[in-house]
């Protein structure tokens, strides 16, 4: 009995021993599996978008424009502002931050200095690097690399300490483009002189390129399902796969297709020269389209939670549209130009800068909050920081951040508005406009005729309670909508009101000569421009 325990023991102890490297190995096999598969996602976690309030050009890699953070409060307060140490330096670089709260932005000197800089939350520079002309906007992997595009061609990739890690050459020109990063931690780029869109893998090294027709100024985005948009100035709008810088489909515009915004659902939106904004299905699609009338569309949309898109135009207005139907929902006036991309924070208020250097601040209702006048043409996006700190540069070289602040102030009345309900085209009209402010501030006016986006701007403060008239000259015939809102000295406005008007066509007039300008009134309204008054 002995002997034949012995035995079996014997025998499970050599199955044992046959099968163990067999088990064994296979769990080391598995193990080396499993460290592998750690270890690459490991690394793509370093390479992919960083995790901070701003990391990229239009915060995000679908170019949205939109952030979670936001301070509340009704106003604004300078916290710093940093100038660029060169004689007229031109900034046409957005801000990015990163998970530490520094800035990075480039910027065109006027001579030969540094020309990427990296910005200390309180105003200090970290340090700064001689890179040639910077326009393009910069883009941080999580594990801290900046990426930015140079005037000579290069995309260049930093080290959080300012010591360049390596530069690959994009093309023979300029690159102009902000960098997109995706969750692999490739970087995409465009080359103006090049034409083209090239994949760029975390070590410097070129995957594949992409050629339009013509210069690309503008910057890629990248939908969720890998798919990457980019406009170009031959008029197209390209969807390209990612993975192999094949062609998707290509969507034709009359001019310059400008830099895409992606939405939640797919829907790419973009403006185009022709002034119209679109909006495309996943697939290539029109859904539909929006115009500005005659004027050129530059700004790049933000798409905010509430469901609308908003934009700016060089006509002088930020547009609010539903992003599902296209329909307007209002129109803000601006006191110049808005060129650059819009920025919405976590409270769904709406910055924007225009040429005359005045920084907007909307609701999202479209009412001012607050504004912040620099005096310095501004191009670019506005960049919110983590505690809510708003980051903007002007066209001349300073870089602002803004403290959201809460102030005591009351917004002035609705005012009256007192003019002809009728007229004739080409006569001078008076219209009058009259209101109070609570807190005893100085007021400024603000009319609209909406005639061909005609405006009076804002014009000079007055005393509480002053009435104010203002001329008004309508050439062409038809019902037109007066509108008229007053501000305090703080940026606070009222509501608008409106009355309408009837312009009819004036009396016939007996000479040939003046028989032309009935039938042509625009040529009156240019001898007029041009200093000849009949």
């Amino acid at each position: 009995m002995k002997k034949y325990v012995l035995s079996i023991g014997l025998f499970l102890m050599l199955i044992f021993i046959t099968l163990s490297p067999i088990v064994l190995g296979i769990q080391i096999n598995n193990h080396h599996v499993l460290y592998t598969i750690i270890q690459e996602q490991t690394e793509k976690l370093k390479a992919s978008p960083m995790d901070s309030a701003w990391p990229m050009f239009c915060h995000d890699t679908r170019h949205t424009g939109r952030s979670s953070y936001g301070k509340v409060g009704n106003f604004r307060a300078l916290r710093w502002k940093y100038k660029i140490p060169n004689d007229d330096p031109l900034i046409k670089s957005s801000p990015a931050i990163d998970k530490n709260g520094t800035i990075y932005l480039g910027f065109l000197p006027a001579k030969s200095v540094d020309t990427f800089y990296a910005i200390n939350p309180n105003g200090t520079k970290k340090w700064s690097y001689d890179c040639d002309w910077v326009q393009s906007s910069p883009a941080i992997a999580n594990d801290g690399t900046i990426y930015v595009g140079s005037d000579t061609g290069f995309l260049h990739a930093f080290s959080p300490n300012g010591t360049r890690k390596w530069r690959v050459r994009i093309c023979h020109g300029w690159v102009y483009s902000s960098p997109v990063i995706d969750e692999n931690g490739t970087i995409y780029v465009a080359g103006v002189n090049g034409r083209n869109i090239v994949a760029v893998y975390p070590n410097g090294t070129k995957k594949w390129s992409y050629y339009t027709n013509d210069y690309i100024y503008d910057s890629p985005a990248i939908d969720k399902n890998g798919i990457l948009y980019c406009g170009s100035n031959d008029g197209f709008l390209y969807a390209i796969f990612k993975g192999n810088g094949t062609l998707k489909w290509k969507y034709k515009t009359k001019l310059d297709a400008n830099s895409p915004t992606i939405s939640d659902d797919g829907i790419i939106y973009f403006c185009s020269n022709d002034h119209y904004l679109r909006a495309l299905y996943p697939n290539g699609t029109l859904k539909w389209k929006f115009s500005v009338g005659f004027d050129a569309l530059t700004s790049s949309p933000a798409l905010g939670n509430d469901g609308n898109i908003y934009f700016g135009c060089h006509a002088g207005y930020i547009y609010s549209l539903n992003s599902s139907t296209g329909e307007e929902n209002w129109r803000y006036p601006t006191e110049a130009e808005v060129s650059g991309p819009i920025s919405i924070d976590g409270n769904g208020i709406i910055y924007a800068g225009d040429w005359d250097g005045v920084f907007y601040a909307l609701n999202p209702d479209g009412t001012a909050r607050w504004k912040f006048k620099t005096g310095e043409p501004i191009l670019c996006s506005t960049a919110i920081g983590e505690d809510g700190t708003i980051y903007f540069n002007s066209w001349t070289g300073y870089l602002y951040a803004l403290e959201i602040i809460e102030i005591d102030n009351e917004p002035p009345l609705k005012p009256s508005l007192e003019g002809p309900t009728e007229g004739k085209a080409r006569t001078p009209l008076i219209f009058n406009a009259t209101t109070t402010d609570p807190d005893g501030d100085n007021i400024s006016y603000f009319f609209d005729w909406e005639y061909e986006y005609e405006n009076s701007g804002w014009l000079d403060f007055v005393p509480n309670g002053t009435s104010i008239s203002i001329e008004q000259i309508f050439y062409l015939e038809g019902t037109y909508l007066v509108k008229v809102k007053a501000q305090d000295e703080y940026g606070a406005e009222s509501p608008w009101e409106t009355m309408e008007i009837k312009i009819t066509k004036p009396r016939t007039r007996a000479s040939s000569y003046h028989w032309l300008i009935d039938r042509f009134p625009l040529l009156e309204r240019l001898l007029f421009f041009i200093g000849i008054n009949i």
